[in-house]
Order: structure tokens, then C-alpha cells, then sequence
């Protein structure tokens, strides 16, 4: 791996983990599609992956006061069953098939998020949105925006929104993890990553902690979706171009 290469590495996941921290999501829509371009899509959800577990448990410990733990063990229960489905596409599927899924994904899961789109709120949404996210943490990687869209629709408040989120996410990424080193998915280049990327995480979550109070809600949000339709872009287009 090139020296440019580990500095492009180090500097999407520390922008990741800053957006983290000031929303309570999108390391994973900004990481693995801009990953994938560098690393290939395989490499780019399993390093993604052993890079923001370690992140998600430090901000859940940090936030534990605010999670809401009848939220978290149900969506994450349901996570479980959708799992083994998202792993068999991720060890089946070429690098091109794979990289067009990611940015398919994060197009559509960025459209609904940017329309506001809601789900009735109650345990069936729970269970639905868990089992969708399941799928995705253990194919594409971008685990995070049903669960959003489920904890919109109980209307939680953006402290314990942020903080269940992250339960949910060491859970998930935990037990994807386990599922990827039993397949052999954790190569030479996802240790790279992790090396590169957990201080860099560390970094980034810092920085988002320093600048979310100076941070307007909805513009932010806005260049965040914007940022997510190019990365998204980006991927689709070299799948079917590259």
C-alpha cells in the first residue's frame, strides 16, 4: 500500500468519525464508498467495520447515561436474523457487482433520509428496520440510516438518538466483525486500515465533539447528504465505468 494511499485512509475515517460525533451517524455512508475506491469493496466493509467498533464503543460508554436499551436490544436482536443474508452476498458477489450495490445503497438510504421519509413508530418498525440494518452491516457496510429512520419515528430526542444508535451499531459491528474473521475477510490491508484508522477515528470524533456546539443543525445535515449523493456517485460510476 502507497504512503498517498495510508494518508487518504487516515483522512476519510477521521472526517467520518467527526460527522459521527456530531450527528450520531454516517461513518460508515462516508467511509466504505470512498474506502471501496482505494481498497475494493470487500476490504473497504470489513476495514470499515474493524475501525468504527472500537469508535462506537468509546461513544457509547461516553453517551451510556442516554441510551435507550429496550430500543437497542430489539433492533439489534432483529439484526441478528438479517446478518447471515448480508454475508452471503458480501463473499459471493465480484468486486464490481459489490462496489455498484454500495453506491445504489447509499443513494437510496441518502434520498429517503433527505426526504424526511417516516415509518409508523412502534416495535414492528423496530424489528423491520433492525433486520434490514443486519443485512446491510454485513454486505455494504452502511448499517446505519434504517435504524435513523426507525428512531426518527419514535421522535427521540437528539442526545438519546445519538446514544442508542451507538449501542446498536457495537453490537452489530461486533458480531459482523466475528462473521468476517470466520470467513478469512480479514486480510493484510483491512490491518492496515485499522492501524491507520483507529487514531485518525480518535482524531475525528474529537474534532466533532469541538465543533458540534458551533455546528447549525441543518446545514450541516444538507452538506452531509450532499456529500453522501457524490460518494455514492462516485462508487456507482466506477463500477460501471472503471
Amino acid at each position: 500500500m502507497t504512503t498517498s494511499a495510508v494518508v487518504a485512509i487516515a483522512a476519510i475515517i477521521a472526517f467520518a468519525a467527526a460527522v459521527q460525533s456530531v450527528t450520531g451517524f454516517g461513518f460508515a455512508l462516508i467511509a466504505v464508498p470512498a474506502l471501496a475506491l482505494l481498497l475494493g469493496p470487500k476490504v473497504a466493509v470489513v476495514a470499515m467495520s474493524s475501525v468504527g467498533v472500537p469508535l462506537v464503543i468509546w461513544n457509547a460508554v461516553r453517551w451510556r447515561r442516554d441510551i435507550l436499551w429496550r430500543e437497542a436490544i430489539t433492533t439489534s436482536l432483529a439484526a441478528l436474523v438479517g446478518m447471515p443474508l448480508g454475508l452471503l452476498l458480501l463473499t459471493h458477489a465480484d468486486d464490481r457487482a459489490l462496489t455498484a450495490v454500495i453506491g445504489v445503497t447509499i443513494l437510496v438510504l441518502t434520498a429517503w433520509l433527505w426526504k424526511g421519509l417516516t415509518l409508523p413508530s412502534g416495535r414492528r418498525t423496530e424489528v423491520g428496520a433492525g433486520f434490514v440494518s443486519g443485512t446491510l452491516a454485513t454486505s455494504v457496510g452502511t448499517n446505519g440510516p434504517p435504524l435513523v429512520i426507525a428512531f426518527q419515528a419514535v421522535g427521540l430526542e437528539p442526545t438519546r438518538f445519538r446514544a442508542t444508535l451507538q449501542a446498536c451499531f457495537v453490537a452489530q459491528g461486533s458480531i459482523a466483525l466475528a462473521l468476517f474473521w470466520s470467513r478469512g475477510l480479514v486480510v493484510h490491508d483491512v490491518g492496515v486500515a485499522f492501524v491507520v484508522g483507529v487514531p485518525a477515528a480518535v482524531v475525528g470524533a474529537l474534532l466533532g465533539d469541538r465543533i458540534a456546539p458551533r455546528v447549525h443543525a441543518g446545514p450541516f445535515r444538507n452538506a452531509v447528504l450532499i456529500l453522501l449523493v457524490l460518494s455514492g456517485a462516485l462508487a456507482l460510476g466506477d463500477a460501471v465505468f472503471g
